[in-house]
């Protein structure tokens, strides 16, 4: 018994290992089913794009008014 302990305690490391990555193959084949969507994230989105096309005519509107000054000037 003596000399059978040290292999076990060499074998400890990969034999748990390959349980590790069983056990989650087994999870993730569980879960192959697509992800449901938050509808907060599509809300959040949403609110991103707007707040974008606001900034973006909000640039348009500055740089005519730059604009039209540089012309009377």
């Amino acid at each position: 018994m003596d000399h059978i302990l040290p292999y076990l305690f060499l074998l400890a490391c990969p034999i748990s290992m390959g349980v590790m990555m069983w056990m989650m193959m087994r999870k993730d084949q569980g879960q192959a089913s697509a992800p449901t969507s938050d509808p907060r994230v599509a809300e959040l989105e949403s609110q991103v794009g707007e707040l974008r096309m606001a900034l973006h005519q909000r640039q348009e509107v500055e740089t005519a008014a730059s604009t039209s000054n540089l012309d009377r000037e």
